[in-house]
């Protein structure tokens, strides 16, 4: 049986623990990420983008992502801008978690 003191201070380092979960670097990123990628739907007419990229095929995908960056407003460049880059950032953040835990999995598999 815990004791009211114990019980306050696990409670204390449950509340900073959470806290600086929330804050970490990761979390940042991921909250970045999500709010670009949620600016980006909000900017663009998505489902055009993608009839417009069914029309195009795979041959020229490389000619219509370009076409289409250069071709919006710059705040969608900007937003996009943002998003690639918390994205690469946060794709980076789990290579390396990844290679310190010994794989994704924990290392279970081999």
């Amino acid at each position: 049986m815990q004791s009211k003191i114990e019980q306050q201070v696990m409670a204390s380092v449950a509340t900073v623990y959470t806290a600086r979960q929330l804050v970490s670097s990761t979390a940042l990123k991921l909250y970045v990420c999500a709010l670009s990628l949620y600016g980006l739907v909000q900017l663009v007419w998505v489902h055009r983008v993608f009839d417009n990229m069914a029309r195009v095929g795979l041959d020229g995908l490389g000619t219509f992502a370009l076409s289409a960056v250069t071709h919006t407003s710059t705040l969608v460049q900007l937003t996009l801008a943002v998003f690639v880059v918390a994205g690469v950032s946060l794709f980076l953040d789990f290579v390396r978690s990844a290679g310190r835990s010994g794989g994704f999995a924990g290392g279970a598999i081999s």
